[in-house]
């Protein structure tokens, strides 16, 4: 769906060119690329969201008393990830920060991102602190410049993942571990550039702040770039994205209106298949549904959730199975070992083939 993207936003050369790098240097807490000591970085992995390597990260703060970094603060080209000790992880999108300001009291040494987000460091000084908030200000400024010239995605991709989130965390209105694996997971296939992956990743670990109205709006501004039959599909998508998160039928039923609106879709070109997603979701709320045995074996076999059942989440949980277990993956080990892959490949193509007479596909 996402066409290949450039991500250099933020560089290991814009740093060096920050007038605070002087400043930020002479902290024994701070480092950066490629000065950040191996060990430091091992530490900060344990609060890198999934999709972030180590040699993303342009700067490293360790607010650890020990020297662990496992708690603290990390920038990469799009954003920063902190963790503060006995506290849950965050993360922030340069793309998303308007300002960085200080929060200086006695005890305490933080800065605050626009304005409501606090992030404390307990090994920094209120100068470096203050410096600290100059250079992000600063960043998140040369970011937003280079934005407006190479952005980081096409605003359409922009835009439709932001609704897949949208929709992801309308309940609760923040991401939690479900949520979160469905986006991660419905973005792991071989069409999904590591660049995606990455903001995707990002995006996961930031707290959701979406204007709907303005999506959709967007939407209908670029309604005419995309192919009629994208436009069908990426619909049919969010609708089984939004049954597998839960939403009322009702007001899935008031989104799909929403959608079919903005990309100028008729809602009776799909009304079949959103009567048959709104038939198995109601069939399996209630513990019953027209499914055999064999079929919901097939199912769990490939990992679909029955009441989301479709052509299309049937070919991606099929390919992403293959991925796995392809037989081809095997050639060089023992024999026994190789007809035991060949069998689940075997179950895999049994599977999908009752669950296509099912679809009737």
């Amino acid at each position: 769906m996402m066409r290949e993207i450039a991500m250099t936003i933020l560089s290991r050369e814009s740093l060096q060119k920050s007038r605070w790098m002087l400043m930020l240097r002479a902290s024994e807490n701070i480092y950066f690329t490629p000065a950040i000591p191996y060990k430091k970085l091992q530490g900060a992995m344990s609060y890198l969201p999934q999709g972030i390597h180590p040699d993303d990260v342009l700067m490293l703060i360790d607010d650890t008393v020990f020297g662990s970094a496992k708690a603290g603060l990390c920038l990469t080209a799009t954003g920063l990830f902190y963790k503060a000790s006995f506290e849950d992880e965050q993360a922030f999108l340069f793309e998303h920060i308007r300002h960085v300001e200080t929060d200086l009291g006695i005890i305490t040494n933080s800065i605050l991102i626009n304005g409501q987000d606090e992030l404390s460091f307990t090994q920094l000084d209120k100068g470096v602190v203050r410096t600290l908030a100059e250079f992000l200000n600063e960043s998140c400024q040369a970011t937003q410049l280079n934005s407006s010239d190479s952005m980081m995605f096409p605003p359409e991709a922009k835009t439709i993942l932001s609704l897949y989130a949208y929709y992801l965390t309308y309940r609760s209105g923040q991401w939690d571990n479900d949520s979160r694996d469905i986006m991660l997971h419905r973005f792991s296939t071989e069409q999904t550039s590591e660049q995606e992956k990455q903001y995707i990743a990002q995006l996961t670990h930031t707290v959701p702040n979406f204007n709907y109205r303005k999506l959709l709006d967007q939407l209908w501004q670029f309604r005419d770039q995309l192919p009629y039959d994208l436009r069908m599909q990426t619909i049919d998508e969010l609708v089984v994205l939004m049954l597998a998160s839960r939403i009322e039928h009702e007001q899935v039923r008031h989104f799909i209106v929403d959608l079919c609106r903005s990309f100028n879709i008729s809602q009776q070109l799909l009304q079949s298949k959103f009567d048959l997603y709104f038939k198995r979701a109601s069939a399996a709320a209630h513990g019953s549904g027209d499914m055999t045995i064999k079929e919901v074996e097939a199912c769990k076999l490939l990992e679909i959730q029955p009441e989301v059942l479709s052509e299309q989440t049937l070919q991606q949980a099929y390919r992403q199975k293959m991925a796995d277990f392809h037989p081809d993956k095997y050639q060089t080990l023992p024999e026994s070992v190789r007809q035991f892959i060949e069998q689940q490949a075997q179950q895999l193509n049994q599977a999908r083939a009752v669950l296509k007479a099912y679809l009737g596909v």
